[in-house]
């Protein structure tokens, strides 16, 4: 019998991505995992911000002489990709995109929605050219509506979709909840809106326009709120880290530097057993925490008392000894945590990937579920800006040597960016001092070891 999976579910299949920064990028990067070929379509005058940085350092905070080339968030949302360097705005790139369009099957944008109408590029033209075109489209608000033609980023849609009314602390503003939450929903929102769209096409042969609104999507990530207002007329109030009704639930410091557990009690079980362990004499059987309604009515006191014990403990210990007691708790874990987790890694959850040099060999995450009878895998490293122009033109688009060197000659593919902006090493120490970095690990390629022990 043989060993051997079978074939990629998407194999066969060509994307083109024209997207920038998180939701699609990654989105795309995802689909070359599972076996579709994806060309990443740039702007010579305008980088990919994932390129540049603004989402961080340079590979070993180098930026040499093709910066561009050496950011480690592009690779990773931009791994397995083809890169084409091309101006869209010119009728002749508009022209090259068609004859691609013509031999591709998905089509994944996220400019606000007059930029493909301007082209002439928006769905209803596509689809004259590929009637079984697939094509989804990622803005802030969506194709329609008043807000329909608003640019949009992260911290501004957290606002405006209503996350943000309820995350911060008490008695204080609203807060963000992290570096582009909103963009992850998106990305894996799109996968299923794909999911389904590639599901119908390959029973019907029709294509599918998914119009993805990024704003519409908070509702789904707090439906809490929506069906307490709809109970009762009232709002859960902004608390922090905390649980509305299990206490004590919330972070608390321990011992060492920056050092965090997370731990949540449920049951009235669940406290007897904490406070067993806590050793405090009557905290057990006290009757100002022996209940539910009585932890909640003395919650400052608890937090107290476990930020006292907590503080003294080491976080990674301490960890164990609750999830054997049946409590569920965690460590806090940092980006150098996370890289050497031993769960992540029998999980096979970071890749090897061997990226052009002089960048080498780095470890990507990979996806957050394995497929039993499919051998997903991130397929190569992320395209150097405008590697592919002429394999692209020649090999799929048809061109001859001359017509692609006359594109490259009147600026229509570039093999450079034409506006790559400022670049520069990051002042690390200065970051260190204003908390920007909480530490940097000079010798972090020691981490990468155990992809080989893994393999």
């Amino acid at each position: 019998m043989s060993t051997k999976k079978p074939t990629l579910p998407l194999v066969g299949m060509r994307v083109l991505d024209l997207s920038y920064v998180f939701a699609v990028p990654y989105m795309a990067g995802l689909l070359s995992d599972l076996g579709a070929e994806v060309i990443k379509i740039e702007a010579p005058h305008k980088l990919d911000q994932t390129r540049g940085r603004a989402f961080g350092p340079y590979l070993d905070n180098d930026p040499a002489q093709d910066p561009w080339n050496r950011s480690g968030i592009f690779y990773v949302v931009n791994r397995g990709k083809r890169s084409l360097a091309m101006d869209m705005s010119t009728p002749e790139g508009q022209r090259i995109f068609k004859e691609l369009v013509a031999k591709s099957d998905i089509v994944l944008d996220n400019y606000t929605p007059r930029v493909m109408r301007k082209w002439g590029l928006h769905y209803d033209e596509l689809r004259k050219i590929k009637p079984s075109l697939i094509m989804l489209s990622n803005t802030g608000y969506g194709s329609t509506g008043p807000w329909s033609a608003f640019p949009s980023q992260g911290t501004t849609l957290e606002a405006t979709m209503g996350i943000t009314y309820y995350t911060g602390y008490r008695g204080d503003k609203p807060w963000k909840v992290g570096q582009s939450y909103p963009d992850f929903i998106a990305c894996w929102a799109g996968l299923n809106g794909l999911w389904a769209a590639i599901a119908h096409l390959r029973k019907t042969g029709e294509g599918q326009w998914i119009d993805v609104g990024m704003y519409q999507l908070g509702v789904a990530m707090m439906p809490e709120p929506f069906i307490q207002y709809q109970l009762d007329g009232t709002e859960p109030e902004r608390i922090g880290n905390e649980h509305a009704e299990h206490v004590p639930s919330n972070l608390y410091r321990a011992r060492g530097t920056d050092q965090w557990i997370a731990l949540t009690v449920e049951t009235d079980a669940q406290w007897r057993a904490l406070a067993t362990y806590i050793q405090e004499p009557g905290l057990a059987t006290h009757a100002s925490y022996a209940s539910a309604d009585a932890r909640r009515k003395n919650r400052d006191l608890i937090n107290q008392k476990i930020s006292a014990w907590a503080s003294q403990q080491d976080a990674r210990h301490l960890t164990q000894e609750l999830q054997a007691l049946g409590i569920a708790a965690g460590h806090v874990c940092n980006s150098r945590d996370l890289l050497n987790d031993p769960h992540l890694i029998t999980r096979g959850f970071y890749e090897q990937v061997t990226h052009h040099e002089p960048v080498g060999d780095r470890p990507i995450i990979g996806r957050p579920y394995r497929l039993r009878f499919r051998d997903a895998k991130i397929k190569k490293g992320g395209p150097r800006f405008g590697e592919d122009n002429t394999a692209i033109l020649r090999d799929i688009v048809g061109m001859s040597a001359e017509q692609i060197e006359a594109a490259r000659s009147s600026g229509v593919i570039s093999d450079l960016p034409t506006n790559p902006g400022i670049s520069g090493t990051m002042n690390t120490e200065m970051m260190l001092e204003l908390g920007t970095l909480t530490a940097v690990d000079k010798n972090y390629k020691d981490y990468f070891s155990f992809n080989k022990e893994s393999t």
